[in-house]
């Protein structure tokens, strides 16, 4: 089981705080069978005006404190790096986010605005795998539906070879299983992901609802999720 969206590097954005809190998190990851995360830590070019290579810089030294304090530890998941790039307009054109894609993957993962999406905004999305040759993935994709007029934007990204990322916590809700459930069952989603922030309001849950898909999800699912994990993730 592969949790594609966590913010389990220590010190680089609003996720994990130190290496201790990161450990414990990857500890609870574990015990819920999670084989492999993914760190996403955001990139946000139009806020700080930072540069994926500024950002790589950063990255990579959260990550090296991270696997130091792993060292001592045993059965915690594998970690790859990726980044949470939040949209900015004119992204098709910078080259250096294809350094931003998970590592030793084509998938780029993207947080779309929180609004209803302009032509030119969708426009640019698309051209990501034209221009950069990249496969983007749409970060937490429930948190754009009250922002759409409907759901169809998203068969429509599929059918544009755009793959989509549901966190947990919507699988999991009261007022939101039956929805994730039907997406789910109808092949809209494609990755799933924690989302993990902390080990309080934000913390691991990716293994209570791959529960809940094993027993509310169509036989051929979770054979469908783990196809697209050998697709995708790399091995260590």
């Amino acid at each position: 089981m592969t949790d594609f969206h966590s913010h389990i590097l220590p010190g680089i954005d609003d996720g994990c705080k130190t290496p201790e809190e990161s450990i414990k998190a990857l500890r609870m990851m574990a015990d819920y069978g999670v084989e492999r995360v993914a760190a996403t830590p955001h990139f946000y070019a139009s806020h700080s005006g930072e540069t994926p290579e500024e950002f790589l810089a950063r990255r990579n030294a959260a990550e090296e404190l991270l696997r130091e304090a792993m060292k001592d530890e045993k059965d915690l998941p594998e970690i790859f790096c990726g980044a949470e790039v939040k949209y900015f307009r004119g992204m098709s054109g910078v080259e250096d986010l294809r350094k931003l894609t998970y590592q030793g993957t084509d998938l780029l993962l993207v947080e779309m605005p929180f609004s209803k999406w302009s032509e030119k905004e969708i426009e640019e999305v698309l051209s990501l795998n034209e221009k950069l040759d990249v496969i983007p993935v749409l970060a937490h994709i429930e948190r754009y539906f009250s922002y759409q007029k409907n759901l169809d934007w998203i068969y429509e990204f599929k059918d544009e070879g755009i793959l989509m990322q549901m966190n947990a916590e919507y699988i999991l809700g009261t007022f939101s299983s039956r929805k994730a459930m039907k997406l789910i069952n109808n092949h809209a989603i494609d990755f799933l992901g924690s989302d993990t922030h902390n080990l309080t309001d934000r913390k691991p849950n990716l293994g209570p609802a791959i529960a809940r898909i094993e027993k509310k999800a169509d036989d051929e699912i979770m054979e469908r999720f783990l196809r697209y994990e050998e697709t995708y993730v790399p091995r260590g």
